[in-house]
C-alpha cells in the first residue's frame, strides 16, 4: 500500500500530506486488502484497525498508513509522535514514501525535535530509490546550509535533477531555482555538470559524495 499524496513547499520546508490510498500492483495481505476496502468506503476506524494489524504484525505499508493516519489525524486522533514511530519502523523497511515522509517530520520538528541530520539521512535513502521531491528536498538543505555545509553547486544540482525526475505541479524545485539568489553563470555551468554525474549514475549518492569530497564539503552522511 502506498500512496504519492505529498505537496511541498521547499521554501518554507513545508509539507501538506494528502491522503489517496492506492493497491500496490503485488499480492497484498488480507490486513492491507480490507483497510484499503474499508477506506474507500470510507470506514476509517475500520481502515485503521486492519493497517494497524498488518503493521503490528511487520508490515511496512501498512506501517507506512498507519503512520499517515496519525499524522493526518484520519480514522484517529492525530499524534505526529506516533506517526514518526510508524515512519521510523516503515522507513528502515526500505519504504521510501516514509523515508520521505520521516526526513520531513524531522527537517520541521513535527513529532519529534527538529533533527537535520536525521532529514539528511532519510532523504538520502529516498533519493536512492528515485524519490523526485527527497531529491529536491536534500538539495535545499545544501542551499540553506541546514545541518551541512552550505553548498549551491551540490543544491542546484539535485535541485536539477528532482525538475529532470518529476516536472508536475507538486514538485517546486523549478519553483526554488528560479528564487535562489547568487547564481552565476559559473556556478550553473558547474551544477548542470553535476545533475549530469547525477542523472546517469545507478547510485546518485555517488557522484554526489564524490563532489562534496572533491569541493571539501561536509562530512558524508551514513546510509
Amino acid at each position: 500500500m502506498k500512496s504519492r499524496k505529498r505537496i511541498m513547499n521547499l521554501v518554507t520546508a513545508s509539507l501538506v500530506l494528502m491522503a489517496a490510498f492506492s493497491l500496490l500492483s503485488c499480492p497484498a495481505r488480507a490486513d492491507l486488502k480490507e483497510g484499503v476496502a474499508a477506506y474507500q468506503a470510507s470506514n476509517l476506524p475500520l481502515a485503521y484497525k486492519e493497517f494497524r494489524a498488518g503493521a503490528d504484525k511487520g508490515d511496512a505499508d501498512c506501517q507506512y498508513n498507519v503512520a499517515l493516519m496519525y499524522e493526518q489525524g484520519i480514522g484517529v486522533a492525530k499524534d505526529e509522535k506516533e506517526a514518526v514511530v510508524w515512519y521510523r519502523k516503515s522507513a528502515e523497511q526500505g519504504n521510501s514514501n516514509a523515508q520521505f515522509n520521516l526526513g520531513v517530520l524531522y527537517e520541521n520538528g513535527r513529532g519529534c525535535a527538529v533533527d537535520f541530520a536525521q532529514a539528511n539521512q532519510w532523504y538520502r535513502k529516498a533519493s536512492v530509490q528515485g524519490d523526485a521531491l527527497a531529491i529536491g528536498n536534500l538539495g535545499m538543505l545544501y542551499l540553506r546550509g541546514d545541518g551541512v555545509k552550505v553548498d549551491k553547486v551540490a543544491g542546484l544540482a539535485l535541485l536539477l535533477q528532482s525538475v529532470t525526475m518529476d516536472n508536475s505541479p507538486q514538485n517546486n524545485a523549478r519553483n526554488n531555482i528560479a528564487r535562489t539568489k547568487g547564481l552565476t553563470p559559473e556556478l550553473i555551468a558547474a551544477a548542470q555538470k553535476l545533475a549530469d554525474e547525477l542523472g546517469k549514475a545507478k547510485d546518485l549518492l555517488i557522484p554526489l559524495d564524490q563532489y562534496l569530497k572533491s569541493s571539501s564539503g561536509p562530512e558524508v552522511q551514513s546510509r
